[in-house]
């Protein structure tokens, strides 16, 4: 690909994620799920979970004290993070597979790399509109600090690889969604199992070992857990499973989640369902 045709590319992509904005904000009940939801979550959980987290005996020295509600700010915000982009693309996609959208959008001059990119763009406006208002409702309501300059980076890094992590999720459970009717429900069912087994309601560390172990496998739990890094002081790396943030393998695990899940949707992506 040459640079003028990359250009070109990436110009279509903003502009078709400028047209699924403007689209997306005229839907009063998709904007409240996929923007407000978790923040609602947010609220009401951080309000009633009010206890003390125990201080990891490992950690030396006077550690802060630090409550379920600033914990479970992390975990919320990513799952947000993970959340948006993932029942976003898969809920939108499988729609448009099902009325014919995407097979007309196929017969345009739109590169479908563009297609793609506009997609994760829109995904990616959402989840950094959440997370304002998400670190601000934490730091005002719940005792959530800024992070530092190394927690600034973290959270950067998290957010750049979380959303497309999530978004070709998304993309690749369109392949077994029956029916545009069947894809919240079928979208739902893993979303909320992989925010009850990744550290987001309850600290990981409470979780059976075969439990993390599988928790392991998918972005949530190391998108949740690198929250935590950056949100939380860091003599609570003890209190993660491991005794460490494992922030290294959380980068890993995401990178092969997006190189395979794009892989695998190349693979299975259909255009056209409509029939």
């Amino acid at each position: 690909m040459t640079a003028g045709i990359a250009v070109r590319t990436l110009r279509l992509g903003f502009e078709y994620m400028k047209l699924n904005l403007r689209a997306i904000s005229r839907q009063p009940a998709a904007v409240f799920f996929v923007v407000l939801f978790p923040i609602l979550f947010l609220v009401i959980f951080s309000s009633l979970l009010t206890f003390e987290l125990a201080i990891p005996a490992e950690a030396a020295g006077n550690v802060p004290v630090v409550t379920f509600s600033q914990y479970f700010v992390a975990g919320i915000i990513g799952s947000a993070i993970f959340g948006t982009s993932f029942n976003l693309l898969g809920n939108s996609l499988a729609i448009q597979q099902f009325d014919g959208t995407l097979k007309q959008l196929a017969a345009t001059p739109l590169p479908r790399t563009s297609f793609f990119i506009g997609q994760v763009g829109t995904a990616l406006t959402y989840t950094l509109l959440q997370l304002v208002v998400m670190m601000i409702l934490g730091i005002a309501a719940y005792g959530v600090e800024l992070p530092d300059g190394q927690g600034w980076l973290t959270l950067i890094w998290i957010v750049l690889l979380g959303v497309p992590a999530g978004c070709v999720m998304g993309i690749a459970i369109t392949a077994i969604i029956p029916s545009a009717n069947a894809a919240p429900a079928i979208i739902q069912v893993p979303y909320i199992l992989f925010q009850f087994i990744s550290g987001v309601f309850f600290t990981l560390a409470s979780l059976p070992p075969w439990l993390q172990w599988v928790a392991g496998l998918f972005p949530l739990r190391w998108i949740a857990q690198g929250l935590r890094s950056v949100f939380l002081p860091d003599a609570y790396k003890y209190a993660e499973p491991g005794g460490d943030w494992q922030l290294g393998l959380a980068a890993i695990v995401l990178v092969v989640w997006i190189v395979l899940g794009f892989a695998a949707a190349r693979f299975t992506f259909q255009w056209d369902r409509s029939g």
